[in-house]
């Protein structure tokens, strides 16, 4: 549109004054970028003559509604129309603007002018999208310093207002980074947290074809990760001899090492001390070993190396080479190692052993000379195993010694010269030699034993033991008790030494408990127990006599016979030892009581050599035996008749006690005779009260009667006692009964008084209610009784002290009452009751604790 085209509109309207004229001059174009304030047009306004326009010229029907122009005067009749900044202009959005400018003159004439405002495009920078639209603000990213070349890590986004292909570009470009033509990021390289950079600042910069462009900052910072091993350092210790040198190694430079050890360190010794470094420097580092090596052991957090148990090559089983692995590891078990070998050497720390420590040689007459005597067989558990060495240290053995050691054979002991039995040197040197040998190791006093050496020259033996008879015989009488001398054998042996011999029992002692025993030096024949002539009457034993010689001994037998001499050492006993009888006192004398014999006995006598005699509890001599001698079963006689009526007799029961004497009638004569007992219990009975029911039972010899009689003994010690419980029992019930009448009757006696009492207060106007608290109707009286009351049943006052309560089931009234009497009152009177009570006149009663008992019809 011409910048100079004028619009002219006339209003006009019939019998009306002209319209206002609107003139408007458009600038040219506008900028899609221009400024606030910038003048897109001006208006002009002319009226007629004679009027005047009402306020300024005004905007409407604007297309878009929305627009950003405004009206400003600048004299009378002219107005610019100028830009507002909002909204802004933007040729992408609204590439034309219609505007209608309307104005009115006062005399109601009204006039209005059409504008078109067109916007010219143009060329505006791009814009960042996302986090680098803002200016001012930094876009921070984080990545993993492992992460691999080529990772996209961004993706910048931009928009150009003319929708123009962008170019997109980073600075500085050797930071890492690299970016697209769309925008990606990604990273060129290989990062390390510990060695490079930990960030990065980027620009990220984007041109559109006209050369526009825009900026964004990113700000890169790396994450540590743990991606590298710990570094292992470690100092181990050589230990030989025990000297100690150190041999340092570095897990990033080598990954084993050899160490020596001598055995026996003590448990405990620190053999190496390792230190450990991290670059991540995640966490705390750990040491360990990581074999189940029982020998060695790393302290977890300190890193020291040593020993746990002890080192002995000599064990059984144990390895001379102890392999482990010393490790350090992080939070994430990456771990440094190092692996250790260590060589145990072997220390000289065992004494050397013999096979035997006593070496004894016997030889017979004549010992050669060169005879080996002695082998010494010794050993050494040291590993390498050490030399042993074989040093005489006493005895006679060595340069011009009876003995020697074998030449290139140290551990041989051998004759010198020959040894005779008979020879006089031997003789006066002695036929036993005893020598010493020390055993060592290297020498050294502190490993050394001792091996003793006994060389025993020894005649042959020629000739056996002789006993000085062929048979011994001895006596012993029977009440001999132990270490009783019987007798002695004696024997003789012609070898060297003489009479060397020891004697033992080899037969004919062969009971449970043997009774003798025999001196093994000097043949004395001694009792262990008394002997028993009812058992064995007589031993044959056999002796046995043996030389000294070890090797081949020789024996000689004899027989000892040993006589029991027999004695009277048992008395005679009877069975059974207990007898009882029940008989009548009318039995005439020379009657056996019941058949009653006794059956005694006696191992060392004969049966009728027994006599019996009755010793005690046969009073008026009414009892004897027969026969009393040459018998061992007598019969019990009555030799004296009971006479209980004429009141002599008082004693019914019997307690005999009978002797049996053994009179052992050896060659005419008693020998130590010996005694037994028997006891007889005879119970009499009175002829006068009829005998107890009894029952016998009749055995051949021998009368046993079993009676029903409930006799009393002084043994029976409860009977009194229950009698007198039941007496004290009794005499305590009567008491009682006694007691409960007593105070009856004291009650009833106490009843009628208060009862007369009662009855005369009454006389005299006291009040009274009659009838059952139940009935419907009371009746009270005063002064004298009335002549409906008939019956007077019982009053009675109590003194008493009530402490209890109750209520009636029937009134539901509370009464109190005595626990004991059963004595009640009323608590609270009933209130008709009460009523009554008011309104009537007399006197009270004494006692306000008395009961009053209902007056019935």
């Amino acid at each position: 549109m011409s910048s100079s085209c004028l619009f002219f509109v006339l209003f006009a309207a019939s019998d009306v004054l002209a319209a206002p004229n609107v003139a408007i001059e458009n600038a040219s174009p506008l900028l899609e970028n221009a400024s606030e304030h910038t003048r897109a047009a001006t208006v002009t306004v002319s009226v007629s003559p004679h009027t005047s326009l009402v306020g300024d010229p005004v905007i409407l029907n604007a297309s878009p509604a929305v627009h950003p122009f405004m009206l400003s005067r600048r004299s009378s009749h002219l107005w610019d129309l100028f830009i507002t900044g909002v909204p802004k202009l933007d040729f992408e959005a609204v590439a034309l603007y219609s505007l209608t400018i309307y104005v009115k003159d006062d005399h109601g004439a009204a006039a209005s002018q059409s504008i078109l405002v067109q916007i010219a495009d143009v060329n505006e920078p791009p814009t960042f999208t996302g986090s680098l639209a803002q200016r001012d603000q930094v876009t921070e990213i984080y990545i993993a310093e492992d992460t691999v070349p080529g990772t996209i890590i961004y993706k910048a986004m931009a928009k150009d207002p003319e929708n123009a292909v962008l170019e997109y570009f980073i600075s500085p470009e050797s930071s890492g980074f690299t970016i697209d033509r769309s925008g990606t990021i990604s990273t060129a390289t290989v990062f390390d947290f510990e060695r490079e950079n930990r960030s990065f600042s980027l620009v990220v910069k984007v041109v559109d074809p006209g050369g526009l462009f825009a900026t964004g900052n990113l700000r890169i910072f790396l994450i540590n990760v743990n991606n590298k091993d710990p570094t292992l350092v470690c100092s181990l210790f050589n230990i030989e001899n025990g000297v100690l040198s150190v041999a340092s190694i570095n897990s990033t430079l080598h990954k084993n090492v050899n160490i020596t050890l001598d055995e026996e360190i003590p448990v405990g010794k620190m053999v190496g001390r390792c230190q450990a470094t991290d670059e991540d420097n995640l966490g705390d580092l750990t040491f360990g070993l990581d074999t189940g090596n029982s020998y060695f052991a790393v302290d977890k957090e300190k890193g020291t190396v040593v020993t746990t148990t002890r080192l002995d090559v000599e064990k059984a089983g144990f390895a001379s080479s102890q392999a482990f692995s010393i490790k350090a590891c992080d939070g994430d078990q990456r771990c440094a190692a190092i692996l250790v070998t260590a060589y145990i050497r072997g220390i000289n720390d065992n004494s050397p052993f013999c096979d035997r420590y006593l070496i004894r040689y016997t030889g017979k007459d004549v010992i050669a000379k060169g005879t080996v005597v002695a082998k010494l067989l010794c050993h050494d558990l040291d590993k390498p195993p050490t030399a042993i060495h074989y040093v005489p240290t006493s005895g006679p053995v060595g340069s011009g010694q009876l003995f020697e050691q074998v030449p290139d054979a140290e551990n041989c002991i051998q004759v010198s010269k020959e040894l005779d039995y008979e020879n006089a040197e031997v003789v006066a040197a002695g036929h036993i030699y005893e020598m010493m040998i020390s055993v060592s190791d290297d020498l050294l006093p502190s490993h050394t034993v001792t091996v003793t050496i006994i060389v025993d020259i020894a005649p042959d033996n020629e000739f056996s033991p002789k006993f000085q008879a062929a048979h011994y015989s001895f006596s012993v009488p029977e009440t001999s008790g132990a270490f009783y001398k019987v007798g002695q054998v004696t024997a003789i042996d012609e070898d060297h030494p003489p009479n060397c011999l020891t004697y033992k029992i080899i037969n004919g002692d062969i009971q449970a408990v043997r009774r003798f025993w025999i001196d093994p030096l000097s043949g004395m024949i001694e009792l262990t127990t008394q002997p028993d002539y009812e058992s064995v009457s007589q031993y044959n034993l056999i002796v046995e006599a043996v030389d000294c010689d070890r090797a081949h001994p020789r024996s000689a037998v004899t027989t000892v016979t040993v006589d029991i001499e027999d004695e009277n050492d048992e008395a005679p006993a009877c069975t059974p030892y207990l007898y009882e009888a029940v008989i009548s006192d009318n039995v005439v004398a020379g009657t056996n009581v019941n058949g009653l014999k006794l059956n005694c006995h006696d191992r060392d006598s004969q049966d009728f050599e027994m006599r019996f005699e009755i010793v005690s509890g046969n009073e008026n001599q009414h009892f004897r035996f027969d026969p009393s001698r040459g018998s061992n079963t007598p019969k019990l006689i009555v030799k004296n008749p009971f006479t209980f009526e004429t009141g002599a007799e008082l004693q019914q029961r019997y307690h005999l006690v009978v002797h049996v004497i053994d009179d052992n009638l050896k060659y005419g004569k008693s020998t130590k005779p010996r005694t037994g007992t028997a006891i007889i219990d005879i119970y009499v009975i009175r002829t006068s009260t009829p005998p107890p029911p009894t029952s016998s039972e009749q055995r051949k010899g021998l009368t046993i009667v079993y009676t029903a009689v409930n006799t009393y003994k002084s043994s029976d010690w409860y009977v009194p006692f229950i009698f007198t419980l039941m007496a004290i029992f009794f005499v305590a019930l009567v008491s009682w009964i006694c007691f409960l009448l007593w105070r009856f009757g004291n009650v009833m006696d106490s009843s009628q008084k208060m009862a007369k009492e009662v009855s005369k207060s009454k006389l005299k106007g006291m009040k009274y209610v009659t009838g059952d608290r139940n009935q419907k109707e009371q009746k009270v009286f005063t002064g004298t009784r009335s002549k409906n009351l008939e019956v007077l049943t019982e009053a009675t006052v109590y003194e008493t002290i009530f402490d209890g309560e109750a209520i009636d089931p029937v009134s539901g009234n509370v009464y109190e009452y005595n626990s004991r009497t059963g004595a009640r009152k009323w608590k609270r009177l009933p209130q008709h009751q009460e009523e009554s009570f008011e309104n009537l006149q007399a006197h009270p009663l004494e006692e306000s604790t008395a009961l009053k008992v209902p007056v019935y019809q």
